[in-house]
């Protein structure tokens, strides 16, 4: 893991970045957001999810793996209560981001589970199957230069789904690629997308993944808990999103 609030090269490049437009992030048909893990969805594009919604975009959120590393000591919580927990988190977070308009749909990959080519493409037809199904028109996901092995793997699943369906606008934003010292690669081109009223929304949403923002499960002392700070950051920094086209 990084460590939390360094000024990292992109953080640095948003601070100039042009905004985007809402529907320069959605097209005119629904939007698939790919999230690594339950939480990510909110931590990345959590208000740009609830102003999709309020604008009446369709928003379906498919969570890549199920969760269940983030506290492997803890014996209160195992593997399948932590991943049915983190299944109930992301739905109330989602339903709190769009108002009980949105869908969530749960891969179920183990966390920083190993992601064989066979089980990789049975992912990828199920994400077409949800574009072609949805009319989606813009597909997000986390950023391919994020540190966190899962989310490079939605990185790479989302590029391939979108490759087969060329109509999709591809979208990428960084969650704690926010903080590396990696700058964009040739032809990416940096956004930031401005709260607006959806910021108390995001604030919801992100409070639902307790399991996450607080020390709920108090058996585990090196299990993942976001401090305070860097729940603020997210909560209180303009969300950022990565395309290789122009869009202003």
């Amino acid at each position: 893991m990084v460590t939390p609030l360094a000024d990292g090269v992109l953080l640095r490049l948003a601070r100039a970045a042009p905004s985007v437009g809402l529907a320069a992030l959605t097209g005119s048909g629904a939007v698939l957001v790919l999230s690594p893990h339950p939480d990510d969805e909110t931590l990345g594009c959590g208000t740009a999810i609830a102003a999709a919604a309020d604008a009446g975009v369709r928003v379906v959120v498919v969570v890549l793996t199920d969760g269940a590393g983030s506290h492997p000591g803890s014996t209160a919580y195992p593997p399948k209560r932590l991943a049915a927990l983190r299944r109930a988190e992301v739905a109330e977070a989602v339903e709190r981001l769009t108002r009980g308009t949105g869908r969530v749909l749960t891969l179920d990959h183990p966390d920083q589970g190993r992601l064989s080519a066979a089980r990789r493409r049975v992912y990828c037809d199920r994400l077409v199957r949800l574009i072609d199904e949805e009319g989606v028109s813009a597909l997000w996901t986390t950023w391919d230069g994020d540190p966190h092995v899962d989310h490079r793997r939605a990185a790479r699943l989302a590029a391939e789904a979108a490759a087969r369906r060329p109509a999709v606008t591809l979208w990428r934003f960084p969650v704690w690629g926010r903080f590396v010292q990696c700058g964009l690669r040739r032809g990416e081109r940096l956004y930031s997308f401005q709260s607006g009223p959806y910021a108390k929304r995001k604030r919801d949403a992100l409070a639902a993944h307790r399991s996450q923002m607080t020390g709920l499960i108090a058996d585990d002392p090196d299990g993942f808990v976001m401090d305070a700070a860097t729940q603020r950051h997210f909560l209180e920094t303009r969300e950022m999103f990565i395309s290789n086209e122009a869009h202003v």
